[in-house]
């Protein structure tokens, strides 16, 4: 563990300078994650894989040796995204991002009470062992399994410590299960769909935001209209749009009114398409649909032509959802968050009795205004 009395001993400059090129590091790391959210880049993930292997190094030179065993195992895990083993996801950027900023607290501690407790350093060590030995199928949900595990370890309270080392040993029995799939292992066709679809979007430049932030959106207004739909059939439909805009023209849909029944006839077939894949099982025809009629309109004008009542409401809910996601992302290019997300809920209320059903667009007002998005307006 940190020879902690070698590093007491460091002059205080010293240590001060080592904490601020790890603060460093953590930025440009934070700048690899945003590329990488966006766009898929090897000299980017050879800059992650440089920061990390820097941080550790400096952690050695200083006799941070826990510190640097974690970083070690993280390094581990870039090189596995370096070397092509794995494919970079969001929710990858995520956890090292949390780890880190981990880290980085308990470097301030070391500095400030001249000691990091073992126990700190033991959870993240375990945490990071467990998103490492992940398989390529299931290291997206180990990782949410994993922060969920977290909790609490920044409250550095002893009490909480333990009890997020009890979570992390439950979670590891399952983590190895999923790491070696048995033959008569039960295929988990919803997780499946998820993993899948994050890593579609993280190589998306169109579709940069958060997956999991704008599911929960879906969410959050399926419970408001009484769980219309499905919870599961929403999850897959939501997940496979995401796969099936790699099969759908978007600007098609972009001039519906106006486009030649041709282009029409096209855009249909290509919903029909990735809708296609969710009717290989008859265990996700609702989700089938739900894509299928993701691009219609609430005044009949879309490509099915299907009209007001008629259109499934997931397909309405998460017609509504991309729409926004494609108007924040336009427009926080050129303003702030708060007035990137109020120009947003402007443009849907525009289309209110167009677009989209009014019933839905009230209950998306209710939700900006409740600070579900995290932005109180």
């Amino acid at each position: 563990m940190t020879n902690i009395a070698e590093f007491n001993r460091l002059d205080l400059e010293l240590k001060r300078e080592f904490y601020t090129s790890f603060k460093e590091a953590m930025e440009e790391l934070e700048r690899c994650f945003s590329r990488l959210d966006s766009k898929y880049d090897q000299e980017t993930i050879n800059e992650m894989f440089r920061a990390v292997h820097s941080v550790k190094g400096n952690s050695h030179m200083v006799f941070l040796d826990s510190v640097a065993e974690v970083c070690h195992k993280l390094e581990d895990i870039a090189d596995q995204i370096r070397q092509g083993d794995y494919l970079y996801t969001p929710a990858q950027g995520e956890f090292m991002t949390f780890v880190f900023a981990r880290l980085e607290q308990l470097i301030a501690e070391a500095i400030s009470l001249g000691s990091i407790p073992d126990i700190h350093v033991e959870i993240l060590l375990k945490g990071v062992s467990h998103v490492y030995d992940a398989s390529l199928s299931t290291r997206d949900s180990v990782i949410q399994t994993t922060l969920e595990s977290f909790s609490g370890i920044l409250t550095n309270s002893e009490d909480e410590s333990e009890q997020v080392l009890k979570r992390l040993a439950q979670q590891g029995s399952g983590a190895v299960q999923a790491s070696v799939p048995e033959l008569n292992q039960s295929f988990d066709g919803l997780a499946f769909m998820a993993s899948v679809a994050q890593r579609v979007s993280s190589q998306s430049i169109q579709q940069p935001g958060d997956q999991e932030k704008l599911l929960s959106l879906c969410l959050w207004l399926n419970d408001r209209l009484g769980s219309v739909v499905d919870e599961d059939q929403l999850r897959a439909a939501f997940y496979f749009q995401v796969l099936g805009a790699r099969f759908v023209s978007s600007p098609v849909f972009d001039i519906a009114l106006r486009s030649a029944s041709w282009e029409k006839k096209k855009a249909l077939e290509q919903l029909e398409l990735s809708a296609g894949f969710l009717k290989l099982s008859n265990q996700w025809d609702e989700a089938a649909k739900i894509v299928l009629q993701s691009y219609e309109r609430y005044d009949g004008l879309g490509p099915l032509e299907l009209k007001g009542d008629e259109i499934n409401q997931g397909s309405m809910i998460i017609a509504l959802i991309r729409y926004y996601q494609q108007c924040y992302f336009k427009l926080k290019k050129d303003h702030k968050i708060k007035i990137a997300v109020s120009k947003s809920l402007s443009r849907i209320n525009s289309e209110k009795n167009y677009r989209f059903s009014p019933e839905i667009v009230l209950l998306f007002n209710q939700m900006v205004h409740s600070d579900v998005l995290g932005v109180s307006l």
